[in-house]
């Protein structure tokens, strides 16, 4: 996930990235305008700002075609307003409900997280129900478009959003348009170009590659510095975040005919941290004012700032990144924790593991445990994630030497339909453990461990 903002991905998704919808729905608000107008208007925003695309077909499909208790649809997509969930009765407050269903991802037979081949909506009849814009309505009726809006968000894979200003909070409120929380949540699910802000008050680019795998890799990206970028040092940058997943050797060339370039490398920690031993500089080491470096790095996720050497420099310029892997894996110290158990000092935003028989077992289940450093006091959001077991997180505060402290937490399921673990808390300066382990007894598979800086 990508640091500074705090979209919550459901962990199911629509393998083509597109989904048809049948809009068909009978009928005209209050003020007019058809319910099937507003629900395409909605979809046209998911489509219209993000990689997802939603076609609808105009005809009606009932949407509780095999819906109910073991029955996981028909594999047609349709809308409608009805007095119960597809027999089940809305609870209190619930407005409408999204049905999906799909093919499991994965060995799990509880089947976490799946491929959307099904996304039926519908709409609690038992409220009143307009389409309009701004506030809403002090007489307690209800703006359909918003509420499709949110609603189309948890059919292409997001989940409830408590932090940022989304359209995906649980509760409906003034908000009648797409933020960018949403827009950067559908675009991490389906691999399109998006920003996000930093601690630095500088937006960073998230390509669409940013995941180097090796093991070996070239990539090239074009762009232009421009007086409406940030500035660093009065001098206008761009910068690409990038995760290596391997340790690797790393040549990196900046070029421009426009101007005299400067050529930034740096490691992030998971709270936006610089890491000074990770920081590379050049101004033009390679031919004429172009730029260049060459340096072997540990895995991690690191940004490449493009910049100029003289102020309010512009112009157009690209990047070539060619990287080879240096072994498989990143080279992170491990040290004795005193619990029996080896702890790997990572700082890294992602972190990827696997659960097995050989690890640790702390209370008959199989853990692994991660340190990291806050430089900065921070707000930060930390996700435990896997598609083969039950997850479990346990966040420590070790900065006096032992287990306890400011911080001790620990967290199961992120809400009733998502066994994926959570934590958010603020963090004061200081060292930090991640335990991941199991809810169950004796379980195995593979994680991730994603750290997201929450922005004010």
């Amino acid at each position: 996930m990508p640091a500074g903002y705090s979209f919550e991905f459901s962990g199911n998704f629509w393998e083509s990235g597109t989904a048809t919808f049948h809009i068909g729905l009978e009928g005209d608000s209050p003020t007019g305008g058809p319910w099937k107008s507003a629900f395409s208007e909605a979809m046209d925003s998911w489509t219209n700002a993000t990689a997802f695309q939603f076609v609808a077909v105009d005809d009606f499909v009932d949407p509780c075609i095999a819906r109910g208790d073991g029955l996981f649809g028909d594999e047609v997509t349709g809308i409608d307003f009805t007095d119960t969930i597809c027999g089940t009765a809305y609870g209190e407050n619930v407005l409408a409900v999204t049905l999906t269903a799909g093919t499991c991802i994965g060995t799990d037979p509880d089947c976490p997280s799946f491929h959307i081949t099904d996304a039926d909506i519908v709409f609690n009849s038992n409220e009143s129900w307009d389409v309009y814009t701004g506030p809403l309505r002090f007489n307690n009726t209800i703006d359909f478009r918003r509420v499709a809006l949110h609603e189309l968000g948890h059919a292409l894979g997001l989940d409830h959003e408590q932090t940022n200003p989304s359209i995906m909070q649980a509760l409906v409120d003034d908000s009648d348009t797409l933020q960018q929380d949403d827009i950067i949540g559908a675009n991490f699910i389906y691999g399109a170009e998006s920003t996000q802000s930093t601690v630095y008050g500088i937006d960073v680019v998230l390509p669409t590659d940013a995941t180097i795998s090796g093991p070996s890799n070239e990539l090239q990206f074009d762009g232009s510095l421009e007086n409406t970028d940030a500035q660093f040092d009065s001098k206008f940058i761009d910068i690409y975040q990038y995760t290596f997943e391997n340790d690797s050797s790393i040549d990196i060339q900046l070029a421009s005919n426009e101007f005299n370039t400067f050529l930034y490398l740096a490691r992030i920690s998971s709270t936006q941290d610089l890491l000074g031993e990770w920081v590379f500089t050049d101004d033009n080491s390679d031919s004429g004012t172009n730029s260049r470096i060459f340096e072997d790095i540990q895995a991690g996720t690191y940004w490449i700032g493009v910049s100029s050497g003289s102020n309010n420099q512009q112009g157009d310029y690209s990047v070539t990144v060619n990287s080879s892997d240096n072994g498989p894996g990143g080279s992170f110290t491990r040290v004795p924790s005193g619990f029996g158990v080896d702890v790997e000092i990572n700082p890294n935003p992602s972190i990827s593991g696997a659960l097995s028989g050989a690890d640790f077992i702390f209370e008959g289940k199989f853990l692994d445990l991660y340190q990291f450093e806050v430089i900065n006091p921070v707000s930060l959001r930390i996700n435990l994630r896997s598609t083969e077991f039950d997850s479990f997180m346990i966040l420590a505060d070790v900065s006096g030497g032992t287990v306890g402290g400011q911080v001790f937490v620990q967290n199961d399921d992120v809400s009733s339909r998502n066994r994926d673990s959570q934590i958010e808390r603020q963090l004061q300066p200081g060292t930090y453990w991640i335990a991941a382990t199991s809810f169950d007894s004796d379980e195995t598979g593979n994680y991730t461990i994603t750290s997201t800086v929450i922005l004010p």
